[in-house]
């Protein structure tokens, strides 16, 4: 899918990150369990990438089976003036830039809201864990 494709669709949320103090197009994809970084974007920004152990095979609409075993470890990215560090998994991405998966979404607490087409930040002053004794409590 192009960056225009993602764009014009009313199914897809599209937002922008940070990385290295240059703006990135992301599509935040509940869909993908893990976040990744287009090879042209990584070679643009000139971003440090290291070998994983192992060979990924990675599932695209576009491409087919991709293998890969290039990563940006722990990365800073900012979203929405708020900083975060991620792995982002290196591909042959097709003018989108960053997919920021459920990796990333859970790891943060963040949701995306579908009808707004928006992402959900977790207000850390009202986050509360409740134990199962007092889940049961509150119900």
């Amino acid at each position: 899918m192009s960056r225009a494709e993602a764009m014009s669709s009313g199914n897809l949320v599209i937002g922008h990150c940070m990385i290295a103090r240059k703006a990135c197009c992301v599509l935040y994809d509940y869909g993908a369990t893990h976040s990744f970084v287009s090879d042209a974007c990584v070679k643009k920004l000139c971003l440090p990438m290291c070998e994983i152990q192992c060979e990924l095979v990675v599932s695209t609409p576009v491409s087919g089976l991709v293998r890969t075993s290039s990563l940006c470890a722990r990365y800073p990215v900012e979203v929405e003036g708020r900083r975060y560090k991620v792995n982002l998994i290196c591909l042959p991405l097709q003018e989108l830039e960053v997919i920021f998966g459920m990796n990333w979404l859970s790891a943060n607490h963040i949701l995306i809201d579908c009808r707004k087409k928006k992402l959900l930040f977790p207000n850390s002053e009202e986050l509360e864990l409740l134990t199962s004794h007092g889940v049961m409590k509150e119900l």
